[in-house]
């Protein structure tokens, strides 16, 4: 059996392309307690970051279709990796600006960890 094929392989696929499909769609505009500083939606989180709606778009994009190489990879397996490697400079980049807006807070960064962490997993796997 490949890596690919795994049982914790498919989970971690599946639970990310779940996690980063309700982020990016009907939990975009609900506030969470990990948002940057205050923000009550993706476009105020991006905008507190300094990051345009221009990157707010694309970023979404490409997460939305991380998700779907995810969910496709057990057909298609030469998704996963791309897909995991830019997921994982995404993320990387989501620490920074998380870490630079609250520097206090660590727990706001959590989930950008957890997202990477996971991310290289299947990188590497």
């Amino acid at each position: 059996m490949e890596a690919w094929q795994s049982l914790e392989h498919v989970i971690i696929r599946c639970g990310l392309a779940v996690i980063l499909l309700s982020v990016w769609t009907w939990r975009a505009n609900r506030p969470t307690r990990f948002r940057g500083k205050r923000a009550r939606n993706i476009a105020e989180e991006f905008k507190v970051y300094g990051l345009s709606k221009r990157t707010m778009y694309g970023v979404g994009c490409m997460k939305v279709i991380i998700s779907m190489c995810f969910l496709c990879g057990h057909w298609a397996p030469f998704l996963i990796r791309p897909a995991a490697i830019l997921l994982s400079l995404l993320m990387c980049s989501a620490v920074v600006f998380h870490l630079k807006v609250e520097r206090d807070n660590l727990l706001k960064a959590a989930p950008a960890y957890i997202v990477l962490f996971f991310a290289c997993y299947l990188a590497l796997k």
